[in-house]
C-alpha cells in the first residue's frame, strides 16, 4: 500500500485515504447515522463499512 492510504480496492487495485473514499448508505438495516460504506473512488466497488456514530 502506497504511504499515505488508507485502503486498497480488490476490484481494481486503487489505493486512497478515507476522504477520498465514496461514502453510501450501508446494506442490512445498519443504522446510517452510526455506519457509512466506504467505495473505492475509482470503480465504485465497496470496500469497507465503518463507524461513524459515537460510542
Amino acid at each position: 500500500m502506497t504511504e499515505g492510504a488508507d485502503y486498497t480496492c480488490d476490484n481494481c487495485g486503487a489505493e486512497f485515504t478515507s476522504a477520498e473514499a465514496t461514502r453510501t448508505e450501508t446494506m442490512g438495516g445498519l443504522d446510517a447515522d452510526a455506519w457509512q460504506t466506504l467505495c473505492c473512488p475509482t470503480c465504485g466497488a465497496r470496500v469497507k463499512t465503518v463507524f461513524v456514530g459515537r460510542d
